[in-house]
């Protein structure tokens, strides 16, 4: 198990969810805190609340970028994180929304989001090094 998937195990057995433990290791990283932050990122956890839209990983993710360069994140590296979920999950789960990948099953929540957010907060990590910045 990757220290990453570890990190996600123990911030889900805190009661966060998939935008929050994103935010969470972010902040962490750069050795910050921000609660506020994180409460109000619960809101995009079960696709925008419990209605299954867009994938609350994806929203977190985003708004990491958006957090360490707005500019550069609007311009240059939402675009290319959401052209890669797409590619990477839709043909996988047939979509990109929380009710595709979970299917409605909620088991599948245990064994695709963890690995869904490790793959995601991977490819946000490259996407800032590629700038010089680091989560």
């Amino acid at each position: 198990m990757s220290n990453t998937l570890k990190q996600i195990m123990r911030l889900n057995a805190q009661g966060l969810c998939c935008s929050q433990i994103l935010m969470t290791m972010a902040l962490d990283a750069n050795e910050d805190e921000n609660p506020q932050l994180v409460d109000a990122m619960r809101g995009l956890c079960k696709g925008l609340g419990t209605g299954g839209y867009t994938c609350g990983v994806l929203l977190g993710a985003v708004c990491i970028l958006s957090m360490m360069d707005p500019r550069l994140a609007e311009q240059e590296l939402i675009p290319r994180l959401t052209d890669w979920f797409e590619a990477t999950f839709t043909d996988q789960y047939g979509g990109t929304q929380c009710a595709h990948i979970l299917a409605d099953n909620p088991m599948n929540k245990c064994e695709r989001c963890p690995q869904i957010m490790v793959q995601t907060y991977k490819k946000c990590r490259a996407l800032l090094e590629e700038h010089g910045m680091r989560i």
